[in-house]
């Protein structure tokens, strides 16, 4: 009778075992389907807009510029409030517009290619096909949820044709450094005089946009 309820028992214990076995297997399974989900359900290129996923569409001035070690894109979209505040509170703007700036691959200062540039100084200029300046002015350094840039919200602007251009200084006129050892150093250096991007014929109509 002893060896029959030992062996009850023992069959109890195995039984109970390849349970919590099966149910650990099962849980490491999901897990691993969780952290590899199938190729349709990964985060992927679909094809949107920056800003898109956001709720915001970014409007371009132009086809990106490369100039020196980066590549520039200008673009504008809704006036947008800040924190701190600076330049004109949205609701007295004609648009936020920005300067996106990333290091090109293969550039030597040590910049990853897409990489975004900080410690630069961004002064922008509108000017009218007469050649009268608009507006002008500096970006200011700033984080969206789509990422870091330089931007302002710009006053006013009537409707017409302008040029554009964006005037970048050197991180090093502000303060940024570079090592230049033979370990750890790069071989390029910051350029000397100012690199401008310019966004020739851009058209601007307010009563285009829905803001």
């Amino acid at each position: 009778m002893k060896r029959s309820l030992a062996r009850i028992g023992a069959a109890a214990v195995a039984i109970a075992l390849a349970g919590t076995l099966a149910a650990c297997s099962s849980n490491s399974n999901n897990s691993n389907n969780n952290a590899n989900p199938p190729a349709s359900q990964s985060a992927g290129d679909d094809g949107a807009k920056p800003g898109e996923d956001a709720g915001f569409e970014e409007l371009p001035l132009g086809d990106d510029v490369f100039v020196g070690p980066l590549k520039v894109g200008g673009v504008y979209f809704q006036p947008v409030d800040m924190e701190p505040a600076m330049s004109t509170p949205a609701k007295d703007s004609s648009m936020h517009m920005e300067a996106d700036i990333s290091a090109v691959a293969g550039n030597d200062l040590g910049y990853g290619a897409g990489d975004f540039i900080p410690a630069l100084t961004v002064d922008y200029q509108i000017a009218d096909k007469s050649g009268t300046v608009v507006q002008e002015g500096t970006f200011m350094p700033m984080n969206a949820s789509d990422g870091p840039h330089y931007g302002i919200n710009l006053p006013k602007l009537e409707a017409g044709t302008y040029d554009v251009t964006f005037t970048i200084t050197s991180p090093e006129k502000n303060g940024w450094l570079l090592h230049t050892d033979e370990k750890t150093g790069v071989k390029g250096r910051f350029w000397e005089e100012p690199l401008k991007a310019e966004f020739k014929d851009w058209q601007w109509d307010p009563t285009s946009v829905d803001w």
